[in-house]
């Protein structure tokens, strides 16, 4: 299976290939969502983190 190399930089949101970004020399990381499990024994902490950063403000 081949794996997915396609990186985003979590700043300016520009998609690369290369680890670091080259509009902003940011850090970035993998597009790849975290695998889904029915049996999520820590999914209400990682949504009650994702509410608290602010991020659903971002969707709206």
């Amino acid at each position: 299976m081949v794996r997915s190399k396609i990186l985003r930089c979590e700043r300016c949101r520009l998609y690369t290939l290369k680890e670091t970004c080259p509009r902003c020399g940011s850090h970035t990381t993998g597009t790849k969502p975290a695998r889904f499990s029915p049996e999520d024994r820590y999914g209400r902490y990682r949504r009650a983190l994702f509410s608290e950063s602010g991020r659903e403000e971002e969707k709206a």
